[in-house]
This record gives C-alpha cells, sequence and structure tokens, in this order.
C-alpha cells in the first residue's frame, strides 16, 4: 500500500512514472541540443535584427498609444496616470475628478464648445504642466467626464509634435526617462502593457519557462500551466488589482466546496457549478470598481475555467495532505504566476515579442523540446534526499 501511495503522489506531482519510462529510450547527444539550441537563438537574433520596429530600443523620438504621464496642477500636486496618445485628435482632455484633484478651480476656468460623438458641449479648460517619455511641456486641457474611460488623460496631436506614436503599443517610456519602465513597475502600474499579438508570442516562452520549474527544478503547482494564464491576467491588471481577485476568486469556490460534495455531483457539473460562481464573482466586482467611480475598462481577463479547476485542486489538496500542503500548493502557482509575468513585461522580452513574435514561438517550441530531454535529479529531489545521503556517507 505504501508503495502504491507513494507511485500515485508521484504521478500526481509531474508524472514522473511517465519520466522513468521515457529515461531508458534513446537519449539525443548533448552535442545535439547544444547545436540546436545555439541555431535557435541565432536565428532569433537574425530575425530581431531583420526587423525594422523596435520601440523600445531607447529612442527619445517614439512612444507608445498608452503612456504613464506625470500631471501636474497650480498648487504642485502631480499625479502618474496613464494618457491615451491620439494623433488623430486635435484637443487634449482630462478627467474631472482628477481635475479637482490636482487643484483647479473648474469654476473659474475658461470655456470652450468641443464637439464630439455625443455632440457639442461647453467644457472648462486648464493649463497643466505634462511631462512626457522625458519632455516637460505645457498642456491645454479640456475638462469633462472619462470614469468610464480606459485613461483620464488624453493628449492630441498638438502636444505630441515632434514624436513618433508606435501604433498598438503600450508603456515603452517613463514619464521622467526615455528608457521602458521595469517589469515590476508595470505589474504595479495596473495599465495593460502587451498587445494580442505579442502576448500570443509570448505564450510558448511562459511555456518554456513552466517545463524548466517541473522537469529540472521539480515545482509543482496546482495545475501544470494554470501558472501561465494566471500570469497573463496579472499582466493585463497588475498585481494590486489580479491577485486580490484571485484570492476572493479562490476563497468563493473553496466556500462552495463542501456544499458541492455534499451533493454528490460529478465532476463536469461540479466544475461548471465552480465556473458560475467564479464568474459571479468577476462580474460582482466588475460592478464594485463602477460604483465606486472606477474605470470598468481595467483589461482583466481572470481565466475563469482554469480557475475553478484550480480551486477544486485546492480542495483536494487539503482533503488529502491538509492544510500546510494545500497553502504550500496555492503560494506555489500565485508565486509562479507573478514571476512568469515578470518575464513576459521584462523590456527585452516585450521588444523581441513584439518584434519577431513568429520567431520567438519557434524557438521556444525547440529550446522547450530540448528541456523535456532532462532525465536527471530534480533540484527539489535534490535537496529532499539531501540527509539521506549524509546518513549514508556517516555509515560509510
Amino acid at each position: 500500500m505504501q508503495d502504491l501511495q507513494k507511485y500515485e503522489e508521484s504521478a500526481l506531482s509531474g508524472d514522473r512514472a511517465a519520466d522513468v519510462h521515457r529515461a531508458g529510450r534513446t537519449k539525443v547527444p548533448v552535442f545535439v541540443k547544444v547545436l540546436a539550441a545555439v541555431a535557435c537563438l541565432g536565428f532569433l537574433l537574425l530575425g530581431l535584427l531583420g526587423s525594422p520596429d523596435r520601440p523600445l530600443s531607447g529612442s527619445s523620438e517614439v512612444v507608445g498609444e498608452r503612456e504613464m504621464v506625470r500631471i501636474s496642477g497650480p498648487t504642485g500636486r502631480s499625479f502618474e496616470v496613464l494618457a491615451l496618445i491620439d494623433t488623430g485628435a486635435s484637443a487634449s482632455s482630462v478627467d474631472t475628478a482628477l481635475a479637482k484633484e490636482l487643484g483647479f478651480d473648474l469654476d473659474a476656468a475658461p470655456r470652450i464648445t468641443v464637439g464630439s460623438a455625443l455632440g457639442r458641449e461647453r467644457r472648462p479648460v486648464v493649463d497643466s504642466t505634462v511631462r512626457l517619455a522625458g519632455r516637460s511641456f505645457v498642456a491645454k486641457l479640456s475638462v469633462n467626464n472619462r470614469s468610464k474611460r480606459e485613461t483620464p488623460v488624453l493628449l492630441g496631436r498638438q502636444e505630441v509634435q515632434g514624436l513618433q506614436v508606435a501604433v498598438g503599443k503600450r508603456l515603452l517610456t517613463q514619464p521622467d526617462s526615455t528608457a521602458a519602465p521595469s517589469a515590476l513597475r508595470i505589474l504595479f502600474a495596473k495599465a495593460p502593457a502587451i498587445d494580442p499579438v505579442s502576448m500570443m508570442a509570448l505564450l510558448p516562452l511562459a511555456a518554456l519557462l513552466i517545463v524548466v520549474l517541473r522537469v529540472v527544478v521539480g515545482l509543482n503547482t496546482l495545475g501544470t500551466f494554470s501558472p501561465v494564464l494566471l500570469a497573463l491576467a496579472y499582466a493585463q491588471a497588475g498585481l494590486p488589482l489580479g491577485v486580490p481577485l484571485t484570492l476572493v476568486m479562490f476563497a468563493l469556490g473553496f466556500a462552495m466546496q463542501p456544499l458541492l460534495r455534499r451533493l454528490h455531483l460529478p465532476r463536469v457539473a461540479r466544475l461548471g457549478v465552480l465556473i458560475a460562481v467564479v464568474t459571479s464573482g468577476l462580474i460582482a466586482a466588475q460592478l464594485g470598481l463602477g460604483s465606486f467611480g472606477l474605470s470598468d475598462s481595467w483589461g482583466m481577463s481572470l481565466p475563469v475555467v482554469v480557475t475553478a479547476i484550480v480551486t477544486e485542486r485546492l480542495w483536494e489538496a487539503w482533503d488529502l495532505d491538509g492544510v500546510r500542503a494545500a497553502a504550500t500548493g496555492a503560494a506555489l502557482t500565485m508565486g509562479t504566476a507573478v514571476l512568469v509575468a515578470l518575464l513576459l513585461l521584462t523590456p527585452y522580452v516585450r521588444e523581441v515579442a513584439e518584434s519577431v513574435p513568429l520567431q520567438l514561438a519557434i524557438v521556444c517550441a525547440v529550446w522547450t523540446s530540448i528541456a523535456g530531454t532532462y532525465r536527471g535529479l530534480r533540484l527539489s529531489e535534490l535537496f529532499r534526499f539531501a540527509p539521506a545521503a549524509k546518513r549514508q556517507e556517516a555509515k560509510a
């Protein structure tokens, strides 16, 4: 019985039995692996050097469609906010609530007539100091309600003269520098930074990292590739919003598990109910953000199905192995997701994904196959077997 239990545990923690079975097959020579890895690296570098579009190269003339800017008011108070860079708009605007926080007296401000898709309206106009990509300038901003928009500030073509706007790119600079912001800063900015095509190109890279963590390091998470999808959500929504929502979804699903077990539902039905519960929680969070005056276009794409499956595995780990094992699994899953998100948002990684997405996906596929041929002891096993090895050496 003990042997059977050990076998089941190893199968659940990475299909170790299947790895041992495959280890008896013909091994790929090391020089072939090295040659393939070097060839793929050269292929990626050639594609990157031949790409005409590298917006993260540090050029002071290039900004994205959405950038973090520093906007200041008459009292000297300033905020760092996300701004939409719209060369199709002739004028710039700022959200009413932000203008009041900056200290502008809107009642005494001059007014202009502005035409939009909603018609013509009279708006207050304020002069604010704006800092974008290391440049400081005074912008004339019309004040209107932008609480339902993704960005509280819009900068028109008058304010971005002399700058090249990279279509579809985001967060290429910092307000006080032309250098790209760090991955950690983007995660705390609560602003989506990766366009859809680059996101697809980065998926194989994230999968490669998970393969290395599982095959070489021996890291076990609640679901094989669930940290990848959670990482995508964190990269789009930011950690201040993504992590609390994940915890809330886990708590809701976990609270439903005892009731679902008493109903004796099949697994597919339990997952269906969990999906509905997680979705309800996300809708409630979305409505709650709107009721507090926050923008509801926060780009959060929490993987509902994966969250439901991870929640069920969390309950199973709690039931079989106890609270400590379940908490460890949940912490490793979310920690791995944050690690993957940091990798995806690293400036140079984003540059490669935006410049040569196809080449990156192909190279990651080859590197993943090479990493999957590893048959040695995992790092976690070395730490686990270290006491036994020391005892064996002492006896010898």
